[in-house]
């Protein structure tokens, strides 16, 4: 076995793309060589053996797909795998067309660096294996002990990968898990999983995600990264990303599904905090302007669907600058998390509560009667924010204005409805008295 370092190939237009997989790829042991087009990418692969090839898609003259069915031509690059990386092409038909071509893998950028190397260093090792299989067969002349042997380093890849690897029947039975696996979905051993009828049904609970998986994998013959809820042996659920195909028994009989999954409860968790932190307010914890305008537009669109009336209240604290230039910002915060929580226990639970920003807060009415129940619930938010604030030991008063604009009478968008109840707010302040008024009755609108 010579020190030789095994060569991945990276083909893409862009040299930045070139130089990012690069770095990501130059520590993991291997020369990384570079080709800026399918043609040079030919032409490398056609005099030279590489353990893996990463493939771009949209690439000028021959695009990755043309590349890759001319290397799968060559003597060279028959069984070297392709893993196609692209920013562009990830809808179903462009995924399917990468496997018929011959790829192994097709990801989409932006690509996880470690999910990348993982899955490069996998590769990596199986090509050496398969150059110590062919090594030795050569030697020892395809004998017994060299199958017997190279099977052995290939089942030790399998039981080292930290991804779940399986093999089972299409109707969910089990017929060989890896140890990741195994842990994966919290059993004590492979044999707990192995032969057990509707243990696939057990796992993949959800029974619409069950049949889309399958439908998918009998109209296309794989899945690709299909995400869905699984519940482990406890009864907890994960998060789980499998790619898998349709494959034949040995004896040609049977069909069977071969596939790899992970656990993606992590990004999925992130992907709901960040979810969270885009839509909701982080002092009041109440929605935030931008979960206001997505809802007041849902509502505008089912108002004019079903020909109801929605209203939109701009509500404004009367003396907040004056709480905090009198106790200072953490009793001003305090104060407006309280507003919240107060506001929220007036309006009904399909309606929505929202911090527009500073001390102005929205409220959205969806399908009312008409729209004198509007001004009942502003003289309620009225009342309830004329009861006294109780602060570290300080009394405050604080009040506020309401402004009401309906919908269709005062406008049949939402930045009108709500510039139309900021007007109507800031009239009624002008105004005195009821400290709430309509755009109609306030400003005087026609």
């Amino acid at each position: 076995m010579t020190g030789q370092k095994q060569k991945v190939l990276i083909v893409d237009d862009s040299q930045t793309n070139l130089a990012l997989l690069d770095h990501m790829l130059g520590q993991d042991g291997c020369e990384v060589v570079q080709a800026k087009s399918g043609i040079e990418a030919v032409e490398l692969v056609r005099n030279t053996d590489f353990a893996l090839i990463l493939l771009d898609i949209q690439m000028p003259g021959m695009n990755g797909y043309e590349a890759a069915l001319q290397i799968k031509d060559l003597e060279r690059g028959r069984h070297v795998p392709i893993i196609f990386i692209t920013a562009i092409f990830q809808d179903d038909e462009n995924v399917r067309q990468g496997y018929e071509t011959g790829a192994v893998d097709y990801l989409f950028r932006p690509v996880d660096v470690q999910t990348l190397k993982s899955k490069v260093q996998v590769f990596l090792q199986m090509n050496q294996q398969k150059l110590l299989l062919e090594r030795e067969i050569d030697h020892r002349k395809q004998s017994e002990k060299a199958l017997r042997h190279a099977e052995e380093k290939f089942r030790s890849i399998f039981e080292r990968a930290v991804e779940g690897i399986f093999q089972s029947s299409v109707d969910g039975v089990f017929r060989e898990i890896n140890p990741a696996m195994v842990r994966l979905f919290g059993y004590d051993s492979a044999e707990e999983m192995i032969g057990v009828g509707n243990l696939r049904e057990t796992i993949m609970s959800d029974e619409c995600e069950r049949r889309e998986y399958l439908e998918l994998l009998r109209r296309d013959g794989f899945v690709s990264n299909f995400e869905y809820r699984a519940r482990r042996k406890d009864g907890s659920v994960i998060w789980c990303s499998e790619s898998s195909r349709l494959v034949q028994s040995t004896d040609g009989e049977t069909e069977l599904v071969e596939g790899v999954l992970e656990d993606i409860s992590k990004r999925k968790r992130q992907e709901q905090e960040l979810k969270h932190l885009a839509t909701v307010d982080s002092l009041t914890g109440i929605p935030n302007r931008h979960l206001f305008f997505d809802r007041l537009e849902h509502a505008l669109a089912a108002a004019k669907r079903y020909d109801v009336l929605a209203a939109v209240l701009f509500v404004d604290l009367n003396e907040f600058k004056k709480v905090n230039d009198t106790y200072g910002h953490s009793v001003g915060d305090e104060l407006l998390r309280m507003v919240a929580k107060r506001l929220e226990g007036r309006i009904r639970e399909s309606d929505t509560l929202a911090r527009l920003g500073g001390d102005e807060f929205g409220v959205l009415l969806s399908n009312i009667d008409d729209e004198s129940g509007a001004e009942v619930v502003a003289k309620s938010l009225i009342d309830v924010m004329n009861e006294p604030f109780e602060i570290e030991s300080e009394r405050i008063l604080v009040g506020a204005t309401v402004g009401i604009s309906y919908y269709p009478t005062d406008g049949k968008d939402s930045v009108t409805l709500i510039s139309r109840a900021d007007a109507a707010m800031y009239g009624a302040k002008k105004r005195g008295g009821d400290r709430f008024g309509t755009f109609k009755s306030v400003c005087g609108a026609t």
